[in-house]
């Protein structure tokens, strides 16, 4: 297979930013991660750069169930959790599924509580202490149910 196939980029980059990829690039030895791996290059707004592989089989699988190119099919890799939240968001507020809004307590004095600025959508605590980690999310305390009657 073309190894250029098999190297996906987030965006589209400039010149200047081409450069830089491929002088990081060039430090890897990416032709031993070629063999059996996709490479998915992120570079952000703010100057980070971020190298994933995942296996072959792994995308060739995901890419085949849903009907989707090779690259999509690493998209979806990436932000399979933001994806994912997504949904259940949309499952919870239309009341399928019996997904559960979570709130991560990041600080609880018994005075006091404070919350992260976001919620977790899942059907129970250990697919959302499972997504938080997904999230590397782990400056919580505890969660709490939003629903969950007093």
């Amino acid at each position: 297979m073309d190894f250029k196939k098999k190297i996906f980029v987030n965006r589209e980059l400039s010149d200047a930013e081409v450069l830089f990829v491929k002088t990081t690039l060039e430090n890897i030895d990416l032709e031993s991660y070629l063999q059996d791996c996709f490479i998915y290059v992120c570079l952000y707004e703010n100057g980070v750069l971020e190298i994933s592989s995942v296996k072959d089989d792994y995308i060739y699988l995901v890419s085949k169930e849903f009907n989707i190119t090779n690259k999509m099919a690493m998209q979806y890799l990436k932000n399979r959790t933001e994806i994912e939240q997504e949904i259940n968001r949309t499952l919870y507020w239309n009341g399928i599924n019996n997904i559960k809004k979570y709130v991560p307590v990041v600080f609880d004095d018994g005075k006091s509580v404070s919350y992260a600025d976001f919620n977790v959508y899942a059907e129970g605590v250990p697919e959302a202490v499972k997504t938080l980690n997904d999230m590397y999310f782990d400056d919580y305390m505890y969660l709490e149910d939003v629903d969950e009657e007093i």
